[in-house]
């Protein structure tokens, strides 16, 4: 998705998370440390269109899909909403802050880097599912199901179902360190200022 150096990632730090307590909450900066003016949602589906489209010059492309038939994230009538207009839709109702989608974004590449084939099959649920679990863990807030059910148009079991998967996915390793999400952000900009030459 977006080029970053992963190494220096520390999911062990005991003073960053405490174990008795829930998720502290927006751990990472906010908007307010971001220009208004930034389509953060563009530069996120770019992201997500960028892999899409170096996954479907792969020979083996097909392949790679009938082979995650059973994997909860693949559908196989792809969605009539484009992607760019599905995000806006989860963001207009969800109300996020700039950084939980950062926070998306890193574990959207965390699970395509080894166990996901990234495709126009799965690529809407894994974004809203990659969103409401960076969601529930920046802000330490959640919605109800049902709510995520209407905005999303998935079913509460579908839902239930995939939060589950995708945090095995990535291996319930949900924090992120400050290093690492400004190397995230860094890029964001980037992308930003080059989308505007």
């Amino acid at each position: 998705m977006l080029t970053v150096d992963e190494s220096q990632e520390n999911f062990s730090s005991p003073s960053t998370v405490s174990s008795n307590q829930g998720s502290p909450k927006s751990i990472l900066p906010s908007k307010a440390s971001i220009p208004d003016n930034i389509n953060i949602d563009l530069i996120f589906v770019k992201s997500l269109l960028k892999i899409l489209s170096e996954n479907k010059k792969l020979p083996d492309y097909y392949t790679r899909i009938k082979s995650n038939k059973d994997f909860h994230f693949t559908i196989f009538i792809q969605p009539a909403i484009p992607l760019l207009d599905y995000l806006r839709r989860i963001l207009t109702f969800l109300k996020l802050d700039f950084s939980t989608l950062i926070i998306a974004m890193i574990y959207i590449d965390r699970i395509c880097r080894e166990k996901v084939f990234l495709n126009e099959f799965n690529v809407h649920r894994i974004m809203v599912i990659s969103i409401y679990i960076a969601y529930i863990y920046n802000e330490d807030k959640t919605y109800d199901n049902n709510y995520l059910s209407l905005v999303s148009g998935m079913s509460k079991n579908e839902i239930v179902t995939l939060e589950e998967d995708f945090l095995e996915l990535i291996e319930f390793k949900l924090f992120i360190n400050d290093s690492l999400f400004n190397q995230y952000k860094d890029c964001v900009l980037r992308d930003y200022l080059n989308s505007k030459d």
